[in-house]
């Protein structure tokens, strides 16, 4: 978890002090594109795994309707989160903009 949480506060600063001048959308579509390997990752481990393929039966379509739920909601939430975040940068930037006078 530290690790997370240290990628994204670098994130931030390198976004913060525009260490990287990429344009917004580009990075929300290299954003969107990190997310869709993960979960193919993530979904080739599950599925890669035997027991839990033979288990299936048993352990019965609640949880397999559970985790694909999860993984919708988990992509939902930061494409929500992405989209409020972007707009508030984007005001921000054009306050300062008519603040210095342009």
């Amino acid at each position: 978890m530290t690790k997370v949480l240290i990628a994204v506060a670098l994130g931030v600063l390198v976004g913060h002090f525009n260490i990287m001048s990429v344009n917004p959308k580009k990075i929300s579509k290299l954003t969107s594109l990190c997310l869709f390997i993960m979960l193919l990752a993530m979904g080739a481990q599950l599925g890669a795994n035997d027991k839990l393929l033979g288990d299936l039966g048993r352990l019965g379509w609640q949880a397999l309707v559970l985790a694909f739920a999860s993984i919708v909601g988990s992509v939902l939430l930061v494409r929500l989160a992405e989209n409020h975040i972007s707009k508030q940068l984007e005001q921000s930037k054009q306050k300062a903009k008519r603040a210095i006078g342009h």
